[in-house]
């Protein structure tokens, strides 16, 4: 996005806010419909392996989208530390997550994630002494209500193994909401594809260095030499949706919204989870996670006015 583009929605608060809301929901919709492609994925190659072939589409893509803004873009001061967030996210979040992803289950994962909204709110206090309106903390306190319900037979019915994976995916939201706080503080100074596409790049050289020594180690078996063109478009074309336009569209809305408020919208991600897992995966939601999904988007709608 432009710079005289970013002066023109910032003289016109409607019309920016619907754009904000747009990309927030587009962006919830990518994770949860990308969540369960993942974990489809995982049943056919590494996570180490999955995230290098994600990350390089994704990386691909946000360079096509930049191109209005390059080359001059990258040289700005600052972009250099702005980058170096991708080590949080993509690099920690979805290295840790993908290994905790192929330990649990789709709806397991998609509901642990959304979590990141009480964590975000919790990082922005620490951090940037950020403390959220008194009607967003209830909406967000609705909206885990609602997680709740959609995670409770999930839980349940959990194995030891499957706990193993729900801790890692708490690991990796506790380090996706401290890069939306911390990535809150330069989204202004960037167009959104160009920082996307800088902190991915960082991401990316994270996960091949990961990539190597699991491979170096023997700690996974299979190489991305051995997967089929079909299976190499599949993870490629999740990567472009997980990554580029979740980030890219999630960039856009946190430039005009709190940490506190963007969070509110990844409460949605389990809603297009579950969807995602029933079309991907057959997995048939129960009527106690339907009423959760309802109770979640009941509190996005409460809140949508909340900057």
């Amino acid at each position: 996005m432009s710079e005289t583009l970013a002066t023109q929605l910032a003289q016109a608060p409607g019309k920016h806010r619907w754009i904000a809301v747009s990309a927030m929901i587009g962006s919830a919709a990518c994770w949860g419909f990308a969540t369960v492609m993942s974990r489809d994925l995982l049943d056919t190659m590494s996570s180490s392996a999955l995230l290098v072939i994600q990350l390089t589409a994704s990386v691909a893509a946000l360079l096509l989208l930049a191109i209005p803004n390059t080359p001059w873009r990258y040289r700005s001061s600052g972009i250099g530390r702005a980058a170096l967030i991708g080590i949080l996210e993509p690099g920690l979040t979805y290295t840790i997550g993908l290994v905790g992803l192929s330990l649990t289950s789709a709806n397991s994962a998609s509901v642990i994630s959304a979590s990141e909204p009480v964590l975000i709110v919790l990082v922005a206090w620490l951090l940037l002494r950020q403390r959220p309106s008194r009607g967003l903390v209830a909406c967000i306190g609705v909206a885990v209500m609602g997680l709740l319900l959609v995670s409770g037979e999930a839980f349940l019915k959990r194995s030891q193994a499957s706990s193993v994976g729900d801790a890692l995916i708490v690991l990796a939201t506790l380090s996706a909401a401290s890069y939306v706080v911390l990535s809150s503080r330069v989204t202004g100074d960037f167009p959104a594809a160009t920082l996307a596409s800088a902190q991915q790049t960082v991401g990316l050289a994270f996960a091949v260095s990961i990539f190597f020594i699991v491979q170096t180690l023997g700690l996974e078996r299979g190489t991305i030499a051995t997967l089929s063109p079909g299976m190499l478009a599949y993870a490629a074309f999740s990567g472009v949706v997980q990554y580029a336009l979740a980030f890219w569209l999630y960039l856009i809305g946190l430039r005009y919204l709190s940490p506190a408020a963007a969070g509110l919208w990844l409460t949605l991600v389990p809603v297009f989870g579950l969807i995602g897992a029933y079309v991907w995966l057959r997995e048939i939601p129960t009527e106690l996670m339907l009423a959760g999904a309802v109770l979640i988007i009941g509190a996005v709608v409460m809140g949508r006015s909340h900057k």
